[in-house]
């Protein structure tokens, strides 16, 4: 394969290659994929966009998305930081193409990560 060829990868790919679930194991490998995507990594992030009271009524107001998923969404947009539109698009794409569990497990792993938390001193 040309080397042009075997740098064109897909955000799916470039995903994988970050999350350290891909056949490149060498750190000089992942650094040199890295290198040469930069900028598509770079363009990738910078779409996120803040949260906002005009995102969160419209997510608030969506008709055609559950009120479960809107609250899910909407808590996280909070822990992220992020937009609370965007918050929503990516939960749904997550639980349409990477999650693996069952409905019962995603309610006990929000209840976990989202239920209210004493602070130990």
């Amino acid at each position: 394969m040309a080397e042009s060829e075997m740098s064109v990868r897909s955000c799916r790919e470039l995903w994988t290659i970050l999350l350290g679930r891909s056949a490149l194991r060498e750190p000089a490998q992942i650094e040199g994929e890295l290198d040469r995507h930069w900028d598509r990594l770079h363009q990738g992030l910078g779409y996120y966009k803040p949260p906002s009271s005009s995102s969160a009524g419209k997510v608030k107001d969506n008709k055609e998305v559950a009120q479960p998923l809107k609250d899910f969404g909407l808590r996280i947009s909070k822990l992220l930081n992020l937009d609370e539109q965007q918050s929503v698009q990516l939960l749904q794409c997550y639980l349409q193409e990477d999650y693996r569990g069952t409905r019962d497990s995603l309610k006990v792993f929000s209840l976990f990560v989202f239920s209210p938390r004493k602070e130990i001193n």
